[in-house]
C-alpha cells in the first residue's frame, strides 16, 4: 500500500490517539513503527507508551499540554474504579452509600497523588468530571469538607480506631472497607 507522508503521519496520529483511547494496559508498553519513504529509505521510530503518571490531574492542565491524552485516560480509568467500587458489597448491602463515604475516595486519591490535600475545589473538579453516571450516593462537596474535621483526614495509613473521637466502630470500619477496596481496585488497574 503506497500512502504520502501526511496520510502516514495522519494514520500514526489516529493509532496513538486509539491507543490512548483504549485501556493501554491491554497493550504493554512499546510500540515500533518502522516507516519507509520513497525510494526505499526506512525510518525506524521507536515509541515507549510508558506508566509514567503526569502530575496530578486535580490541578488542571492547559489545552494542548503533551500529557492531555494520558491525563484523559487516566481520567476514564479512575471513573471505571469509581463505578466498580459502587457495585461493592458490605454484608448484605451496598458498601458505598453515605455521602461521608465520598471522604474515603478523596483520602486515596490524595494518598495516591492524583490530588492535592486541602484542596477540595480541586477535588470537586476532578470527581466532576470523572464521576460516572450511575453513584449509589450523590457527589457533595460539603460532605467531604467535612473530612478536615474528623481522623480520615489523615494519609490512610494512619487511620486507627480511636473510642474518644468515633462513637461507634461500624462506621468507622465502614469507612476503612471503602479506602482499602478502592486503593485495591485502583492498583488492580495500574493506578
Amino acid at each position: 500500500m503506497n500512502i504520502n507522508d501526511d496520510e502516514a503521519l495522519g494514520l500514526i496520529n489516529r493509532l496513538l490517539e486509539r491507543l490512548h483511547q483504549a485501556d493501554l494496559t491491554n497493550f504493554g508498553s512499546h510500540l515500533q513503527i518502522v516507516y519507509v519513504a520513497s525510494g526505499g529509505q526506512h525510518v525506524e521510530n521507536q515509541i515507549n507508551i510508558g506508566k509514567t503518571l503526569p502530575s496530578p490531574p486535580c490541578v488542571g492542565r492547559e489545552k494542548g499540554h503533551i500529557h492531555q491524552a494520558k491525563t484523559q485516560s487516566q481520567e476514564e480509568r479512575i471513573r471505571q474504579c469509581i463505578a466498580l467500587l459502587m457495585t461493592e458489597r458490605y454484608g448484605g448491602e451496598s458498601l458505598f452509600c453515605l455521602q461521608a463515604h465520598w471522604q474515603a475516595v478523596y483520602r486515596i486519591l490524595v494518598d495516591k497523588g492524583y490530588c492535592h490535600n486541602s484542596d477540595y475545589e480541586g477535588f470537586d473538579a476532578f470527581i466532576r468530571r470523572v464521576m460516572p453516571e450511575e453513584v449509589n450516593k450523590p457527589y457533595k462537596k460539603d460532605s467531604v469538607k467535612q473530612i478536615s474535621k474528623t481522623d480520615f483526614a489523615l494519609p490512610f495509613e494512619r487511620w486507627h480506631y480511636d473510642p474518644q473521637t468515633s462513637t461507634t466502630r461500624k462506621p468507622y470500619d465502614r469507612m476503612v472497607a471503602i479506602a482499602t477496596r478502592f486503593k485495591e481496585i485502583l492498583e488492580e488497574n495500574g493506578l
